[in-house]
């Protein structure tokens, strides 16, 4: 297994290996990624893009003159993304995952590949944070009191993602000092299909009653006419764990960490 720099000439190959992918995570969660109506027209002119731009990082693994496996490490703020990760040759998986150079790189890993997951921890890679996904409107109306928050400065950081620049805010804390903070609706990548509405991403819920708290998040975002909802949380979390479950959200989405 050899792993080099993407060329132009390897494009058929990095779409055909992500598109199947995209197949996989389609079956997993069509709700989160159902594809777009011309999502492989769209992602093969994107992915020649990045074979080419400057500043993302496009790596493919070669074996006996196919390529096998590709990642893209994307450059976020303070941190890099590697996406578009394909495997079609499962003995490829620690030369690509070694290969990634760029730090600190997060990777998303759908909760229901559990062989990836597998790979990214034989190869050193930490699960930090998962994204669990459901509809924005809760199933009840939420109790409590709950005011606006806008002290952002004060806010503590949010676990591992990468969503990338999330603001401007929607934030809500309430009486025992716990705090909700929603994103701005975000619309679903191109390649990803658009039709069934935004999305808002909570990336910190935190206090003593963060099921009230999500609930009040919740109602303002479809009112605000998001229709979904994307939860960060920490891995190790297992008692937000049971409320996101409790809440109707389903985990989707692992956040592995290279060392």
């Amino acid at each position: 297994m050899h792993v080099r720099l993407a060329k132009p000439e390897d494009l058929r190959a990095i779409t055909a290996l992500t598109r199947a992918h995209r197949a996989c995570l389609a079956e997993w969660s069509p709700t989160w990624w159902r594809p777009g109506p011309h999502a492989d027209e769209m992602h093969a002119a994107w992915l020649g893009h990045l074979v080419t731009a400057d500043g993302p990082v496009m790596r493919v693994v070669e074996h006996e003159g196919d390529v096998v496996a590709c990642a893209v490490a994307m450059p976020q703020p303070g941190q890099w993304f590697v996406d578009d990760v394909a495997v079609a040759d499962g003995r490829a998986w620690p030369a690509l995952l070694a290969a990634v150079e760029e730090r600190p790189a997060l990777t998303c890993v759908a909760t229901a590949d559990t062989a990836r997951a597998a790979c990214c921890c034989e190869a050193g890679l930490t699960w930090v944070s998962s994204c669990w996904i459901g509809p924005a409107a809760p199933s009840g109306s939420p109790e409590g009191t709950v005011r606006p928050r806008d002290d952002e400065a004060g806010w503590p950081a949010h676990p591992p993602h990468t969503f990338g620049a999330l603001g401007p805010w929607l934030a809500f804390g309430d009486e025992a000092g716990g705090l909700v903070v929603a994103s701005r609706s975000l619309t679903a990548p191109p390649v990803y299909d658009s039709s069934a509405g935004t999305v808002a991403v909570v990336d910190r819920l935190t206090g003593r009653d963060r099921a009230g708290l999500l609930a009040h998040a919740r109602s303002a975002i479809a009112a605000r006419g998001d229709v979904l909802v994307a939860v960060v949380a920490d891995a190790g979390d297992t008692e937000g764990a049971g409320i996101l479950a409790g809440a109707g959200l389903t985990r989707t989405i692992d956040i592995y960490a290279w060392p």
